[in-house]
């Protein structure tokens, strides 16, 4: 029978090993970031793993497109984006979580807000695509 002492120190070996295997899984997954583009190549985004957009670029041929396909490029990239995001988190967590993962992602999931899936609203009867206000955005 081990002496209580070698219990002591086998536990806080464990406990060292998992620390640190947390502080490593920390670490690769505040690395991972998702990314999406269009397929005129026109939008690009790059979001985290909550979904969060990091960043957006459009070149100048999305600026071009009317007010509804350019919103319809920029959700659908996000939501791309997001898939991508939540693949690698799948990728980084499971090896090292193993059974688990799956509690670890329900919990992960209800901390963070969901990735936009509502479809664009339908373009208003008063709208025009001059953008005269100066901004493509509305």
């Amino acid at each position: 029978m081990a002496q209580p002492s070698e219990r002591v120190q086998e536990m806080m070996r464990k406990f060292e090993e998992q620390a640190a295997q947390a502080g490593r899984l920390r670490e690769r997954m505040q690395e991972i970031r998702g990314t999406a583009r269009s397929a005129d190549g026109s939008v690009s985004v790059t979001v985290a793993p909550s979904g969060a957009v990091l960043d957006l670029q459009l070149t100048a041929a999305a600026t071009r497109q009317p007010h509804s396909s350019l919103q319809q490029s920029i959700m659908t990239a996000i939501r791309e984006a997001t898939q991508d995001a939540a693949q690698q988190m799948d990728e980084t967590v499971t090896p090292v979580l193993g059974d688990r993962a799956e509690q670890f992602k329900s919990a992960f999931n209800a901390h963070t807000p969901a990735a936009p899936t509502a479809p664009p609203a339908p373009p208003r009867a008063d709208d025009d695509d001059d953008f005269s206000d100066g901004s493509f955005l509305r």
